[in-house]
């Protein structure tokens, strides 16, 4: 392709004390083999070493440096490469990750071939400190199938950086990231989708997600009850967008995090988190919120169905249980 027609796309990077992983995620980057990039750095007030380490990156004319006076967090980051970003597409990569090198050229194909508003894409997890050369890159082809989307597409992960997305979407829905709670990628997924008609997902592993025990999708802390906030917002959307034929998905998708705070959370906030599922659960029923159940779903409906102390008894119990058959789990190993 000639870069002096290709499309121009804006790659979204937040920095923040990643000095570790910094240099192989732009390279990632600065490698596409599409080229018509800018790639805008935003530095969240890094007390590590990452801001030194971007010098050297600088000298690549794509590459443009928004520095935060202070630390504002993810949400706040992203949403000044938004507000940053020139490009006719937008796509977010977070800075200890690493993209194949064939992500770019492959959704701007699939954008070009089909007028794509959104395009998703898989995940590879690896986990940190492994070799570079042992990487899961996926297979190199000329050629990606583009799967069409409808209301599948809430179903797949949340994750902001599992999307290429036409910058006027973005625009035009002033969609943004909330400032000041974890899970942040909940709001901006399902605010995405609502805005969108045609979405295309191709099923192939281009993103290489690092896992760090820092990560917060490990997270057993304070944080998980953000979640709850973060549910109300997206059932704000649903109710604007009038957007019924989803909300079967949005519960199952709640619930799995009830199963989760309940079972994961740190044992000082579990009260807490159970008083804060068990109103959900009546919210829910009160709005006809259904899904389909699994046994998680109805062992955690049956606990909090139950009154007070009955209900802590019966999830400490629970927690209990689950521990004890993990620990058989890794004997067995």
């Amino acid at each position: 392709m000639s870069t002096t027609v290709d499309p121009l796309v804006s790659v979204i990077v937040p920095v923040y004390n990643v000095e570790n992983y910094l240099d192989a995620c732009l390279n990632s980057i600065r490698q596409q083999t599409y080229k018509n990039l800018e790639i805008i750095v935003v530095e969240d007030s890094s007390t590590d070493n990452s801001r030194h380490l971007l010098d050297h990156h600088l000298d690549d004319r794509r590459i443009k440096l928004v520095q935060h006076s202070e630390n504002k967090g993810l949400s706040a980051a992203r949403n000044t490469g938004i507000e940053s970003a020139t490009g006719e597409y937008i796509v977010f990569v977070d800075s200890d990750d690493i993209i194949d090198a064939h992500l770019i050229t492959a959704c701007m194909d699939c954008a070009l071939r089909t007028g794509a508003e959104v395009i998703t894409y898989d995940f590879m997890p690896f986990d940190d400190g492994i070799a570079d050369i042992a990487l899961p890159y996926p297979c190199s082809r000329s050629v990606y199938k583009a799967i069409e989307q409808d209301t599948s597409y809430y179903n797949l992960p949340h994750f902001a950086w599992l999307k290429f997305i036409r910058a006027s979407v973005i625009r035009s829905s002033s969609l943004r990231f909330p400032i000041g709670l974890y899970y942040e990628d909940w709001p901006f997924h399902w605010h995405l989708g609502l805005s969108t008609t045609k979405r295309f997902h191709l099923p192939v592993s281009f993103y290489l997600y690092r896992q760090r025990d820092t990560s917060i999708t490990e997270s057993r802390g304070k944080e998980l009850l953000d979640l709850f906030a973060i549910h109300a917002i997206v059932k704000n959307l649903l109710h604007e967008y009038k957007a019924h034929g989803v909300k079967s998905v949005f519960t199952y998708k709640c619930r799995q995090s009830h199963w989760r705070i309940l079972t994961r959370i740190n044992s000082k906030y579990l009260a807490t988190a159970l008083k804060a599922v068990k109103q959900s659960e009546q919210t829910m029923q009160t709005a006809e919120y259904n899904s389909v159940t699994n046994i998680k779903h109805l062992m955690v409906s049956t606990i909090v169905g139950m009154p007070y102390p009955m209900d802590l008894c019966g999830i400490k119990a629970l927690r209990q249980a689950l521990r004890r058959t993990q620990r058989l789990r890794a004997v067995q190993r």
